[in-house]
């Protein structure tokens, strides 16, 4: 069985805050590259039709959704191994307290 030292409570707050950050961070230089893109090319999604305008959006927000859906699948990894280490001592402890039970009983 694996033993872990709990992280302290700043440590998780910090860890929480980390992906969002990246991937907030990632969003940002992405719109900006794109926005970069459109003015150098002269570019204007305004002037798009509407079946086209909705084209153009569902590809530049196609890469934005596949980040934010890998993201959320290490935010939930790591949930899970947190989940997963505190069942680990939570059974730890339970045996412990079954064996001081039947040290009890037996004395």
């Amino acid at each position: 069985m694996p033993t872990t030292e709990p992280t302290t409570v700043l440590d998780d707050k910090r860890e929480r805050r980390r992906l969002p950050l990246i991937g907030l961070a990632l969003t940002a230089l992405y719109l900006a590259g794109l926005v970069v893109y459109l003015a150098v090319q002269g570019q204007n999604p305004a002037d798009l039709r509407l079946n086209e305008l909705g084209d153009f959006l569902g590809g530049v927000s196609s890469p934005l959704a596949f980040l934010w859906l890998v993201l959320g699948f290490y935010q939930q990894s790591r949930e899970i191994r947190l989940s997963s280490t505190a069942l680990h001592l939570q059974a730890a402890e339970m045996k412990r307290s079954v064996d001081e039970h039947r040290r009890i009983a037996e004395g």
